[in-house]
């Protein structure tokens, strides 16, 4: 199972997003709120005498709801399951926004995962 799949599992249902979780962009008329993630960046790590078989992979991971107030919620939510999470990782930075086309009140959140 991927680090991806793991995050989505963990995600899935833990939340208010109620298993609305998708990777890159959420589909149109998507219920809200809901949770979209991406891949920041990926590298497999390498001592002297080679691969070492650890990876480490950079995700954010945005929250989307029509209210400031349920997407800080959320967000807050994800950044606890994170830090409860058996895979190692560490939250690097979370940034509010605002999203006038959509109307949406967004939370995005990128995290250092460290895995096999």
């Amino acid at each position: 199972m991927t680090v991806q799949e793991q995050l989505v599992s963990l995600l899935s249902n833990a939340t208010p997003a109620l298993g609305r979780v998708y990777p890159l962009i959420a589909p149109d008329g998507a219920a809200r709120p809901y949770i979209v993630f991406q891949r920041i960046s990926a590298n497999a790590q390498n001592v002297l005498s080679g691969a070492s078989g650890l990876s480490n992979t950079r995700v954010q991971v945005s929250v989307y709801a029509t209210t400031y107030a349920q997407a800080q919620e959320i967000a807050a939510g994800i950044d606890a399951l994170m830090a409860g999470w058996s895979v190692q990782n560490v939250s690097i930075l979370s940034q509010d926004f605002y999203e006038p086309d959509a109307k949406l009140h967004r939370v995005s959140s990128d995290y250092s995962i460290w895995h096999t």
